[in-house]
């Protein structure tokens, strides 16, 4: 009911061959490889031409247009040519320390664990580290294909000249930052997402360093689309971003995971600050990678307790639809207990 027109649903993260190649868990989608044969074979592909068939249509009125791209989520599966793309003997591979996480606290490392997924440590151990950046990297690149295919087909359209684009992701992922393949962190490498937007007479080919979050896209387009603002929304436009401005949006960046966990990121520093008062503070002048966590280092007192204002004064219940996802639950449920905590539903 949110759309008048809609593709269809899409069922799974497939196509899947008939059996894993390399990882097996009822539990993940998560495995790699060549499949299928062919790119019309595979969910995005159909995605593209169906946007392009809209793109196409003549449209009397202004319209708003979704296109949501699966790849590069799990599975990691592509056709061969992606591959032939990121020859393994050339990959640059991610920074990974293997004693990374003993300067952390014991419930961030508890929060954070996902044993459904591989580690670091075991994609090292089998030779399989490089196969899965390959595959993750094949990915990418059949999907950035597919949204030029897109992107091509709005040029060539009447609405070429009047229409605001937006790519973005819902989430980063770690390809063996931190030991391991998976979201469901606090950290930079799951929270950072792509957000490029390309606005009638915005200043082209900026990239800025100010903080933002996806709060701020519904904001920014009712601004850039000339609607009035919903006064709920907590996000801020980034309209003057777009236009050339550079001293303007001084805010920060909140990620949220589980119940009372937080991470609070502004243009230099990450605070994360646990349920049970456990904090980690990254400086990423010096240390991009968060290898080093400050929290306890009198010398960023002031920034971490500058950025610990902007803390959620109330921590609400999981909402009604996450609360009766009993896998969500019961993953929940197991980190709390093992740091000694209730899980509040």
């Amino acid at each position: 009911g949110s759309f008048e027109v809609y593709g269809g649903r899409i069922k799974g993260f497939g196509p899947h061959p008939p059996d894993e190649f390399v990882w097996h868990s009822d539990r993940t989608n998560t495995d790699w490889g060549v499949f299928p044969e062919k790119d019309e074979d595979m969910i995005d592909y159909k995605s593209a031409m169906w946007a392009k068939e809209r793109l196409a249509e003549d449209h009397a009125r202004p319209f708003f247009l979704t296109v949501g791209f699966i790849r590069p989520h799990v599975p990691w599966y592509a056709p061969q040519k992606w591959f032939d793309m990121h020859p393994v003997e050339q990959l640059t591979m991610p920074p990974y320390l293997k004693n990374d996480l003993d300067d952390v606290p014991q419930i961030s490392r508890d929060l954070h664990e996902v044993p459904q997924m591989p580690t670091t440590e075991w994609a090292i151990e089998t030779g399989e580290w490089p196969n899965i950046v390959q595959a993750v990297l094949a990915c990418t690149s059949f999907v950035d294909h597919y949204v030029g295919e897109v992107l091509t087909a709005l040029e060539n359209s009447p609405y070429a000249d009047n229409t605001i684009v937006v790519l973005w992701g819902d989430h980063g992922y770690h390809i063996g930052e931190k030991n391991r393949f998976a979201k469901h962190s606090l950290w930079e490498e799951t929270s950072r997402v792509p957000l490029m937007i390309k606005a009638p007479g915005g200043v082209a080919g900026q990239v800025t360093k100010k903080t933002a979050s996806l709060l701020d896209l519904y904001p920014t387009l009712l601004d850039l689309a000339g609607l009035p603002a919903y006064e709920r929304n907590e996000g801020t436009s980034l309209r003057p971003l777009l236009e050339g401005a550079t001293d303007t949006l001084d805010e920060v960046a909140i990620t949220s995971y589980g119940f009372g966990n937080h991470a609070i990121r502004d243009e230099r520093y990450r605070y994360i600050h646990f349920v049970d008062g456990s904090e980690e503070f990254y400086d990423h002048e010096v240390d991009p990678n968060e290898w080093h966590n400050l929290a306890n280092d009198p010398a960023y007192a002031e920034a971490k307790q500058r950025l610990a204002r902007h803390l959620p004064k109330v921590n609400a219940p999981l909402s009604p639809v996450q609360s009766g996802n009993r896998v969500v639950n019961e993953y929940f449920a197991r980190m709390y207990e093992k740091a000694g905590l209730k899980f509040r539903r």
